[in-house]
């Protein structure tokens, strides 16, 4: 799609130091937004800004001549020729040095410094009146930065350079104050990169080595001491820790963690000590994905801001008006200044912006990404959540409870090695509870012929000579295979709630599989905060047959549930409840679940969904529970109530500075200045209230 493409590099999957270096050279290219590899697709992901389309394709067209160790030499050489990136950093010299300096010695009298003045003046008005020509020049509409200018340029002529001065340090002061705010989140999130500067102990035979952390790779056994950053994500394979997550998951409190628990890249141990073997390294960490995510995410402006500034742009040809007639009537020309002046769109301007930085900011550090402003916004205004259910409302981890077979000829560890073959590359979570309770039984799993796989209803192909069809009922019932003598089995396991898997060998039902998959911990009690928080309409979607999704619905106390969802099928609902009115989000997690993500007004993805998911969604929960996505909700409403308050502080004091100056004589330009622009700075200062809660 325009300013995204997807490339298959074969060689980047099978040589991850390869890869690490054709990334960090693209990522410095003009043009390119962020890159990445899907190392299990041998692929690489750039995404660019279209205007350097050209430039980029002629760039990649390069790279189509290249032997593999003409790329290597190519990337090792670009590397050294190019200046390595920086961390964000605050800009040293202020943009109000010069407005600052103006606006001094406009408090002088003296004419030379005044004359020296002027063109300091109109040059710091400069960037104010080229937006108003930008807006004029290509909307031909006059918005809130025409006032500016008009209130600056008439300062000057009237010879009041300090109404001037004024106007313009306070609109600077908003701008910077937003800027600042930007760069605090982007340095607050690219602290989380902290530990690919530093050094790791990696386990080699029975030595422990020192190597720095950006050569780690997967698979290597990483030794970890007390108050040492962990570098990597991985397993812990030895010892005990007490680790310090809240970078990653916003916990206030350090958690403990053993042998067989997940450790975080970017987590800090404060006792004891653990070996990790490292799954994940580098960007590919989930402290390296927040960081990829949040800086790729635009800040998007909300529906309200696009409002409030469009009436604000509204007010400006009336404004004008009344200012031109009440000077024309008066003949007091401070009158017609002091109200230009009223300007209620720069405080909007730079107020909404800031809010919606510091709140998604303040999300990404409690583990939740939001990818823009106006994915906040539809998110603090829903009604109805959707939630799949394998590995969303349960640990989508089943395990088998038992083999029922149908014919004589085969005996159920049997038919079972026969199902494990088939779901040998499908890495469903029924098919790994498959192939573990294979293994767990020590039974043999043939050689797998070719299979097809039909999503959300099984697969189907030869088998050790068998033709198999392994699926649930639908699959079974659209292939012409009878079930009926399964129907009591069936009745009794969907009793106790479990779910069922049919397995067929050649046109015929030959067993049933019952298998179970654990509801979370967290489900009921997320499903009962939801409903106190004023979302009553909790549905469950899920290709699991009606009693078993009657139960499980009923177990976690949801409002409605839709059985036998294929994945069209739930985004089709998803449109239905849209057309009845609903603002919908919907929680997934797996490939079947992106249309559904897709169509939602708000896509939630789960920590472990599938990279498409991930793509397809507009908030990430980066930590594995649902808690995540009640914190996401609140974080939503915190900032657009603080959109709101902001926008009221500007309301108001703009309102009153226009009453006073309406009449004459009850305020000097100055002042009016002063309380206009003011109101930018106070409803700034308010919005980065996320941000200092949290620090």
């Amino acid at each position: 799609m325009r300013g995204r493409v997807r490339l298959n590099v074969p060689a980047l999957g099978r040589n991850r130091g390869l890869a690490e270096k054709v990334l960090n050279w693209l990522r410095v290219q003009s043009g390119v937004r962020n890159a990445r590899i899907n190392y299990d697709c041998a692929s690489l992901v750039l995404e660019y800004d279209p205007a350097h389309e050209a430039t980029l394709l002629a760039l990649l067209e390069r790279f189509k001549s290249f032997s593999l160790s003409e790329l290597k030499a190519f990337c090792a050489q670009a590397l050294l020729d190019t200046p390595p990136a920086k961390p964000p950093e605050t800009p040293k010299d202020s943009p109000l040095a010069l407005p600052t300096l103006s606006l001094l010695m406009a408090f002088s009298a003296n004419p030379v410094v005044t004359a020296i003045n002027l063109p300091l003046m109109l040059y710091n008005a400069i960037p104010i009146a080229k937006r108003a020509w930008k807006v004029w020049d290509t909307e031909h509409r006059l918005n809130i930065d025409v006032l500016d200018t008009l209130a600056i340029t008439s300062s000057v002529l009237q010879g009041n350079p300090l109404a001037g001065c004024i106007v313009t340090w306070l609109i600077k002061l908003g701008d910077w104050i937003r800027d600042l705010t930007a760069a605090g989140s982007r340095r607050a999130i690219s602290e989380l990169l902290e530990f690919q500067s530093r050094t790791a102990w990696v386990l080699l035979g029975d030595k422990v080595v020192s190597v720095p952390a950006t050569e780690l790779r997967a698979g290597d056994l990483v030794v970890v001491y007390p108050g040492e950053m962990i570098p990597v994500d991985g397993e812990i394979i030895d010892g005990h820790a007490t680790i310090d997550q809240k970078t990653i998951t916003g916990e206030g409190l350090p958690v403990s963690r053993g042998k067989g628990e997940a450790a975080f890249a970017a987590t800090v141990i404060r006792e004891g000590q653990i070996t990790a073997r490292a799954l994940r390294v580098g960007a590919a960490t989930t402290a390296g994905q927040i960081v990829r995510l949040v800086e790729s995410a635009p800040i998007g402006d909300t529906r309200m801001q696009n409002h409030a500034e469009r009436f604000a742009d509204r007010l400006v040809t009336p404004t004008l008006a009344l200012a031109a007639s009440t000077a024309a009537m008066t003949g007091d020309f401070n009158r017609f200044l002091s109200l230009v002046i009223v300007d209620y769109g720069t405080g909007i301007r730079v107020a909404a912006p800031t809010s919606v930085l510091s709140s998604m900011t303040h999300a990404a550090r409690a583990g939740i990404i939001i990818k823009s402003g106006g994915h906040m916004e539809k998110l603090a205004d829903i009604d109805t959540v959707v939630f799949d259910k394998t590995g969303t409302l349960t640990h989508g981890q089943p395990a088998v409870i038992d083999i029922i077979s149908y014919q004589d000829s085969v005996t159920p560890n049997h038919l079972l090695g026969l199902a494990a073959a088939a779901e040998t590359k499908l890495q469903h979570p029924v098919a790994v509870a498959l192939r573990s309770k294979a293994t767990q039984l020590g039974v043999n799993v043939p050689p797998c012929n070719e299979t097809k796989y039909r999503i959300g209803l099984g697969v189907e192909g030869q088998v050790n000579g068998y033709y198999l069809h392994v699926g649930n009922e639908r699959f079974m019932r659209q292939s012409d295979i009878a079930t009926g003598k399964s129907a009591l089995d069936r009745a009794g396991l969907d009793e106790r709630g479990f779910s069922s898997l049919y397995i067929a060998v050649d046109g015929q039902l030959a067993g049933l599989v019952p298998y179970s998959d654990q509801i979370r911990d967290e489900s009921r009690p997320v499903i009962r905060s939801l409903h106190e928080k004023g979302i009553k309409n909790t549905i469950m979607l899920t290709g699991d047959n009606a009693v078993v999704a009657r139960a499980v619905c009923g177990d976690i106390g949801l409002t409605r549930h839709f059985a036998d969802m294929l994945p069209a099928d739930k985004a089709g609902v998803i449109q239905e409840l849209q057309r009845q009115g609903r603002r919908v989000a919907m929680v997934g997690d797996g490939i079947n679940d992106s249309p559904a993500l897709s169509f939602a007004d708000v896509g939630i993805a789960m920590k472990h969904g599938a990279e498409v998911t991930h793509e397809s969604a507009d908030v990430i929960l980066m930590e594995d529970s649902l808690w995540k996505l009640v914190k996401a909700i609140e974080i939503s409403r915190g900032a657009v109530s603080l959109i709101k308050q902001n926008y009221a502080i500007v309301a108001a004091l703009n309102t009153l500075a226009l009453a006073l100056a309406l009449p004459g004589g009850l305020i000097t330009p100055e002042m009016t200045a002063l309380i206009s622009n003011g109101s930018a700075i106070l409803a700034s200062g308010n919005g980065i209230r996320p941000i200092l809660r949290y620090q």
